[in-house]
């Protein structure tokens, strides 16, 4: 059985509710294809031994600005006009499965 197929694209954009022609499904197993072979070259690269990183510069960042708090909302204002508002929150409608 193919990996890719088309209905497998099919249900994924109902799911997100919106169709695809059968041109536009195989764009996308090509473009599926493509990044597997991206992701295969990627768990190739040896790795052991090298640390992990959470910014990919070694220099901090300067240049950013403090913020500065300026006119904020009160929830109370956020939410007046919000149709649906639960436990302080505004509630909306599931529209992705």
């Amino acid at each position: 059985m193919e990996k890719f197929s088309n209905e497998y694209f099919k249900k994924l954009a109902n799911d997100l509710r919106f169709d695809l022609n059968d041109e536009e499904i195989e764009a996308l197993k090509r473009d599926f294809i493509e990044v597997e072979k991206q992701e295969r070259l990627f768990e190739s690269i040896d790795t052991d031994g090298i640390e992990p990183m959470v910014y990919p510069f070694e220099a901090p960042t300067v240049f950013l600005r403090e913020d500065q708090v300026e006119e904020v909302l009160s929830q109370k204002d956020a939410l007046e006009n919000a149709a649906d508002v639960r436990m302080g929150h505004v509630h909306v409608p599931k529209v992705v499965k």
